[in-house]
């Protein structure tokens, strides 16, 4: 089970999700950022490790992968799966009484021919195995015995070309055949026959409203739950669906569990949602305390799975939403940063901006109060560490009266600050933005050269149209500005205007390097430009991305945009005392490690300036 203390947080975060927007907290057209569904709301995450959670390990060494666990009624749950060791063919079985040691049963059908996707199941007081043949031949098989081992019985030929078969019995004793990824039929009473037409499972229309969804991309969310392995189950009096699908989250192929639930058996069926990330093909069963596990075997497509075609179990539990995910007992995540814990879990922050000083000290200011401080609330945070490990609040240093004019209650909310300390004006500047419908950005300076200001407007109105400003201070002392995924301009020596016309960066490819986020460094007599990027579909359903370029010339153009951190986002990178790189990270997508808190990520920059974040050191 969650501990106290993140369940506490996750119902505060809930509160507040419905607080700032009660009306439409809970709708399915909603768009708007205070929606509680919000990738970013720690409710609704898929990922949610606790303290001590550990990424999960392969029950044992075998090369197989969609993977099928049942708990039988003599107290053993039973192990099976697609054997990808040629020398074995037929259907394998394994057992264990805490799904811990497990004890192989050898094959206990078909010893001569190949299986895909077999499948085991317990119900009715006895064993069945769903399996499809190297033809695609469907078949159901009955234990003569009652046993586990068998022998089985099999029925003729129930579907041609098909894969991925599974069964599921309703509390009412009906029987169904689910297979490839959505197809359901009821059985007959012997299991030897389809009963009634072939339907098919997918999101219903009416979950959607009027929602438009850009050309070409509606697919993953309209026409399947997945693209493979189908999986039917009933939990607390409701059916959820499963099925896995490659998608290019974290500009890569991850292979997903996606579920869509119903209240009736042939629906309608709600909007998928990423349920168990990197697990390929699973099943879902109960253990003996009543608690739900799923089955988790990793591509070898998957470039960040926690092991691959191997057998594994995982824990699952539901979000304060209702959302089924791994427990915060376990990662399923073997990326760059999923063993990363956020440095500062007391304040909800976003977009986090991180300077060093003259004076030794780093200077840290972010988006607060969950999406946004509105008008005529809060202001600019400041807080301050000297290790980059422990971190104090200093003061607000910056707040509305400071901006000049009296927006409508409500309307004005304030997004990404971000600080930075110019060495040749040996003062900080502040630069953030205001969103009413559509973005500005103004652009402070300290008066006294302190991070705590007090900080005045270089200008008498917002400095630039677009959200996301960042300072980059070049090496010969030159001062740029960048904003609104990718625009850069040099500034003048009275930092109150550009010298020329601002020009829009682009890659090779004459594309951006995140829509938003920007931040810039130079290593090495080259610039890097990093920028936050929703990879993967429909935008919010994949990961928030740190991705970078790199030109030798500031005006670019810049390499193609790749991923730098997973799940980093809209950060800053920085160079700490020591002359380490950093970059911060907030967490903005489902599948991050942590949401909506300041954390840091070490970063590790090759020869060729190829960016990765350093592996945790334990």
């Amino acid at each position: 089970m969650r501990n106290k203390m993140n369940i506490k947080k996750e119902r505060l975060l809930l509160l507040i999700a419905i607080m700032l927007s009660p009306t439409l907290a809970f709708s399915q057209n909603n768009t708007s950022i205070f929606n509680s569904s919000h990738p970013s709301n720690e409710a609704g995450g898929i990922n949610f490790p606790d303290a001590d959670a550990k990424l999960i390990e392969p029950l044992f060494y075998k090369h197989m992968r969609d993977i099928s666990v049942c708990l039988g009624g003599d107290g053993y749950y039973y192990l099976t799966g697609t054997n990808l060791e040629y020398k074995d063919p037929g259907v394998s079985l394994w057992k264990s009484t805490d799904l811990k040691e497990w004890e192989s049963l050898g094959i206990v059908y078909g010893g001569e021919r190949r299986f895909v996707a077999p499948e085991i199941h317990y119900f009715n007081a006895n064993f069945y195995l769903a399996l499809a043949d190297a033809a695609g031949c469907i078949q159901v098989l009955t234990s003569e015995s009652g046993k586990a081992i068998g022998p089985y019985t099999a029925s003729p030929c129930l579907v041609r070309n098909a894969t991925d078969p599974s069964l599921f019995a309703d509390d009412d004793g009906k029987v169904y055949l689910v297979y490839g990824n959505g197809y359901i039929a009821a059985l007959d009473a012997d299991m030897t026959s389809l009963e009634g037409p072939v339907e098919f499972i997918k999101p219903h229309t009416s979950h959607f409203g009027d929602r438009h969804f850009p050309k070409g991309k509606a697919w993953p969310v309209q026409n399947r739950v997945g693209k493979a392995g189908a999986f039917l189950t009933k939990i607390n009096g409701k059916y959820y669906f499963f099925a896995n699908e490659i998608t290019e989250r974290m500009q890569t192929m991850t292979d997903d569990v996606f579920v869509s639930e119903a209240s009736e058996i042939f629906g309608p069926y709600a909007p998928r949602y990423i349920a168990l990330p990197h697990a390929s093909q699973t099943t879902i069963f109960k253990d003996k305390q009543d608690a739900l596990w799923a089955t988790y075997s990793g591509s070898k497509a998957d470039d960040y799975c926690a092991f691959r075609e191997r057998p594994g179990v995982v824990p699952l539990e539901f979000s304060t939403l209702n959302r089924l995910r791994p427990s915060g007992k376990v990662i399923v995540e073997n990326s760059q940063v999923s063993e990363y814990k956020p440095v500062l879990g007391s304040e909800t922050i976003r977009d986090p901006s991180v300077t060093l000083g003259a004076d030794g000290s780093y200077y840290m200011v972010g988006t607060n109060d969950g999406y946004g401080f509105q008008y005529p609330k809060g202001g600019v945070r400041l807080f301050r560490s000297r290790d980059l490990k422990t971190w104090s609040f200093v003061k607000f240093i910056w707040e509305w009266e400071q901006l000049g004019i009296e927006p409508p209650e409500g309307k004005f909310m304030l997004w990404a600050p971000e600080i930075k300390y110019v060495k040749k004006d040996k003062t900080f500047y502040l630069t953030f933005s205001i969103w009413s419908g559509k973005g500005v950005s103004y652009l402070f300076r300290s008066k006294t050269g302190k991070a705590e200001g007090p900080y005045e407007n270089v200008v008498k109105a917002n400095f630039v149209k677009g959200i996301d400003g960042f300072l980059f201070e070049n090496d010969n002392g030159d001062l740029y500005y960048l904003w609104g995924g990718g625009n850069l301009g040099l500034l003048n020596e009275e930092r109150n205007g550009f010298v020329r016309e601002p020009v829009k960066l682009l890659t090779t490819e004459n594309h951006h390097v995140g829509y938003e986020g920007n931040c810039m460094v130079k290593i090495n007599g080259k610039y890097i430009l990093t920028g936050a990027e929703w990879n993967g579909p429909l935008r919010t359903q994949g990961t928030y991305d740190m991705m970078y370029g790199i030109a030798e010339n500031i005006w670019g153009p810049y390499t193609p945009a790749r991923v730098g951190v997973p799940h980093a986002g809209h950060g800053t990178v920085f160079q700490d005392k020591k002359g380490a790189w950093w970059t911060t990270m907030f967490g903005n997508d489902r599948t991050a490690p942590w949401r909506m808190h300041f954390g840091l990520i070490p970063l590790q920059i090759g020869d060729d300036l190829e960016i990765k974040a350093m592996p945790k050191q334990n």
